[in-house]
């Protein structure tokens, strides 16, 4: 057993439910948290992406990431994504997306001392996830808030997240992408 980290972001609020798409990074170990946190590091500098938001990064500088990132080996199987329609229930959402994540792609004897941090969260809707994941029978050591500055995870889950917005929006250098990014590089729940 391992202790596993799950990196949340969300993106689509502002359209009142039309479209909420929930991404969740899985680490299994702590040596991958820390070797990938380094690789994201890099793949940042290399692509002049840096520590920018995804809605503030250049579609260029965007396409470059994503095709950077897709070659980590590490990565493989460990990025998820779900959308969701006619909902403002975004923490149930949230939630909903880390439970299926966790229990069809992460078996329980792999599940241990669980770390979830979640993007921009204030102290209530902590309280509330924690609440939702425990109906939800998902067995966490800790649930937190992030700031997007805070961590390369943080960032990545950013960029799925706000992916999916840009293909959802029919973003013109989304286009190539799918092609280009390996099948299994985004899961789809």
């Amino acid at each position: 057993m391992s202790k596993i980290y799950c990196y949340v972001d969300e993106s689509g609020q502002h359209t009142q439910g039309d479209f909420f798409s929930v991404s969740v990074v899985i680490v299994k170990t702590v040596e991958m948290r820390d070797e990938g946190e380094r690789m994201l590091l890099e793949a940042e500098r290399t692509t002049e992406k840096g520590s920018t938001k995804w809605t503030k990064t250049h579609h260029r500088k965007k396409a470059r990431y994503l095709r950077t990132i897709a070659t980590v080996a590490e990565l493989k199987n460990c990025l998820f994504y779900s959308i969701y329609t006619d909902t403002r229930d975004y923490v149930g959402a949230t939630v909903d997306a880390i439970a299926r994540v966790l229990q069809q792609h992460v078996p329980d004897t792999e599940i241990h001392g669980l770390i979830v941090v979640v993007n921009g969260l204030d102290k209530r809707e902590k309280q509330q996830v924690a609440k939702r994941l425990k109906q939800a029978r998902v067995v966490y050591k800790k649930v937190r808030g992030a700031k997007d500055e805070g961590s390369a995870w943080i960032r990545l889950a950013d960029a799925i997240a706000g992916f999916s917005w840009d293909v959802y929006k029919n973003k013109p250098y989304t286009q190539s992408l799918p092609s280009d990014l390996p099948p299994e590089f985004f899961i789809r729940l």
